[in-house]
């Protein structure tokens, strides 16, 4: 198990420098990457990218799509082999179709594959919401995301389709073959991660959001996996394998479970997330410690290897309780709304029972890893109730929530029906399928021979129980095909609508983008200071105190884009206003301002001659709506902050070009000035404009600065 050492001080490593880099970026490399993996994202796909929509939140939906096609698979599929428990003999009619099995093990490896595919899928793009959301813009190829969904399908169907054909001696599926799968799958993650950081570049100053931080070190997790795997199955590191065996079926499932509760019931509650220490524990244990899922036997590795393994997976309930404490106390100032929501209801639940299965877990893992394995049943029955249950829960609260979002439509269907049936259904089933794997180690330590007779009434109740999960999956993805369809039409996704009505915000700074990342929307009510009273009609009130949150949120520096203030101070030096230099930027009066259309006006100023990415980079500071171009309001908005924030003085100017119309009475009024011995009168000169003031002024050798009121006195005295 050396090599497994080796591997973890590899994968400690990637992953420091991975967080350092996200957080203090790659400086000049930042540009050339980001235009090198847009070409990969865009290009070098070729014609399979154009056959997808670039249209905002298609990958993510996409992605959901295709997880609930598993997900029915994966619950029917689990329907059948509690039924085989019960009379392995019931589904023999089914022969003439190609059925049969020996022991139920191939239908319980289908069902892995296809819960596993289900819940990745589905819980990777409720995560995708939650990153463009709190980046403020959509995925920087959705193109590419809905193409890579569609892919991970394909060699999810070929992986199991492989694996029949060796069982049928058609083919050898050896060890060359799964690297090459694993190779395959590994460039798939990196064209999901290489996309998710390209947006997340789009979040100009703001920190991180929880959810992109789960979804990204879940990227590279299984990243990390897909490749171990393969170099590991080549070169026969077991130790390799082992780890990277862990990482997928521990680290990846539970990082976008994270992602997406946090994300699904802060935005619900309309509440912050209540502790960032304890969700910065939660991230940092996770990726060092291992859960207490799948965990494998290691009776071929020493002593100390056990010993250290032993210590992870009790250090490994850490982040699951730290995780599942932090959610639930998230709802707790707005339980009512967690109720009303389907979707918050299964996240809710989701956290509710993690840690209880997180200690079966532990207690019949940790006897299979490094003990005698008889408990082996009981821990396969608690993995695969991890995978339907929680991970379905996790799953539901994706659908429920985010594919709404996304889709722009209302949430139509029984969605909730669906989430309390595989509540009930789930945890019944469990309970009941525990209860006959203890009953069997029971019998057989007893020595009966013959322990089925005895335990077929829990197989049988337990079979009827996950009823209510096989119901529960359909029904959601009914309630999936009917919001797409039938849903009315609702506000985009990323930022701008809101189901919360009034933010209270008490101190601390923050940004407009970071406000849409929390679920505040343009019709929200901002209150400055704080406010005693509650709020009404449904509204939601969000009290953040930098005291309480302090650890969770950062504080925003006072950072502008230097081209942004040479503009400014340009605009204010000449007197000229924002809808002016707008008016004179929109060539094509289309009422928005393009990135050439911004790029022109700032090299015609002689501001700045910038490359386009940098051109894209300040837009994207401005764009608050996230469309890729600049209106009058978010123009106006970041200009007038920065003379606010950095004090410009805005100094009036007149216009020296004066219209053909008004030349003419000026010179009319100096023709008069002129043949005339006598000025004006004081109510004549009242109906003078100021450009004809000054310039009579001037006719008489008199003063032409002041006001009007100083023209007009110094003309009538003269």
């Amino acid at each position: 198990m050396s090599e497994a050492f080796t591997t973890a001080i590899i994968l400690l490593t990637t992953f420091l420098l991975f967080t350092h880099y996200i957080q203090k970026g790659l400086g000049g490399m930042s540009a050339p990457l980001r235009q090198f993996g847009m070409f990969l994202l865009t290009k070098a796909a070729g014609p399979a990218t154009d056959m997808f929509q670039e249209k905002e939140g298609s990958g993510a939906k996409t992605w959901m799509q295709t997880g609930v096609f598993w997900l029915i698979l994966a619950g029917i599929g689990g329907f059948l082999s509690a039924w085989h428990n019960y009379d392995p003999s019931g589904l023999d009619s089914l022969s003439n179709i190609g059925w049969g099995y020996d022991d139920g093990s191939a239908l319980a490896y289908f069902n892995e594959v296809a819960m596993t595919t289900a819940i990745f899928a589905i819980l990777l793009g409720g995560a995708l919401v939650a990153h463009s959301r709190t980046t403020g813009s959509p995925l920087a190829s959705e193109a590419n995301a809905s193409m890579i969904a569609m892919a991970w399908t394909g060699q999810a169907l070929l992986g199991l389709v492989l694996c029949t054909l060796d069982h049928w001696d058609w083919i050898t599926y050896g060890a060359t073959q799964m690297a090459l799968y694993g190779l395959v799958s590994a460039l798939l993650v990196m064209s999901l991660l290489v996309n998710s950081l390209i947006t997340l570049g789009n979040r100009g100053k703001s920190p991180v959001s929880v959810p992109s931080w789960f979804m990204l070190l879940g990227l590279l997790a299984l990243l990390f996996s897909r490749v171990g795997t393969a170099f590991g199955e080549l070169l026969g590191w077991t130790g390799t394998v082992w780890v990277a065996d862990i990482m997928a079926s521990g680290w990846v499932p539970l990082a976008l479970m994270f992602a997406v509760g946090y994300h699904v019931l802060s935005h619900v509650t309309g509440q912050p997330i209540w502790s960032g220490s304890l969700t910065k524990g939660s991230m940092f244990l996770l990726f060092i410690t291992i859960p207490p899922f799948f965990l494998a036997e290691s009776s071929h590795a020493d002593s100390f290897t056990q010993s250290i393994g032993a210590i992870l997976v009790t250090l490994g309930l850490f982040p699951v309780f730290a995780a599942a404490t932090n959610m639930v106390a998230t709802i707790r100032g707005n339980a009512g709304a967690v109720i009303d929501s389907p979707g918050a209801t299964a996240a809710a639940a989701g956290a509710l029972l993690l840690p209880l299965f997180a200690l079966l877990g532990y207690f019949t893992g940790l006897n299979v890893m490094v003990g005698d394995g008889s408990m082996a049943n009981a821990a396969e029955t608690v993995n695969s109730s991890f995978l339907y249950v929680i991970g379905g829960l996790f799953a539901l609260a994706a659908l429920f929530h985010s594919y709404p979002l996304v889709a722009g439509k209302s949430l139509t269907g029984s969605a909730g029906a669906a989430s309390w049936l595989l509540i009930a259904g789930g945890l019944l089933s469990t309970v009941l399928f525990l209860m006959s794997d203890w009953s069997e180690n029971a019998l057989i330590e007893a020595g009966v021979e013959d322990t089925s007779t005895g335990l077929s009434g829990f197989a049988l109740t337990g079979a009827f129980a996950f009823y209510g999960v096989v119901i529960g999956f359909i029904i959601a993805g009914n309630c999936v095909v009917k919001t797409l369809l039938f849903g009315n039409v609702q506000a985009a996704s990323t930022g701008n609508a809101s189901d919360i009505s009034v933010y209270n915000m008490v101190e601390g700074t923050t940004s407009i983008r970071e406000l849409f990342g929390r679920g505040v929307g343009v019709d929200t009510t901002l209150v400055i200071g704080e406010s005693e009273e509650d709020a009404v009609g449904g509204s939601t009130v969000i009290t953040v105190s930098s005291e309480l949150h302090n650890d969770e949120v950062d504080e925003f520096p006072m950072n502008f884009d230097e081209d942004l203030v040479t503009l400014t101070k340009w605009l204010c030096g000449r007197g000229t206003t924002t809808a002016q230099f707008f008016a004179w930027a929109d060539v094509d009066d289309s009422g928005e301002i393009d990135l050439f259309e911004f790029s022109n006006a700032l090299s015609v100023a002689d501001i700045a001659d910038l490359p386009p990415w940098d051109i894209e980079k300040i837009v994207g500071v401005m764009d608050i709506n996230s469309d890729g171009k600049i209106n009058l309001p978010e123009l106006d908005i970041a200009l007038l902050n920065i003379r606010n924030k950095l004090g410009i003085e805005f100094i009036p100017y007149e216009d020296e070009v004066v219209e053909e119309a008004e030349a003419e009475e000026v010179d009319e009024a100096e023709e008069m000035a002129e043949d005339t011995t006598e000025a004006p009168s004081k109510s004549n000169l009242k109906k003078m404009k100021k450009a004809e003031l000054v310039d009579l002024a001037k006719s008489m050798d008199l003063d032409s600065s002041g006001t009007k009121a100083d023209l007009i006195e110094r003309i009538t005295q003269a």
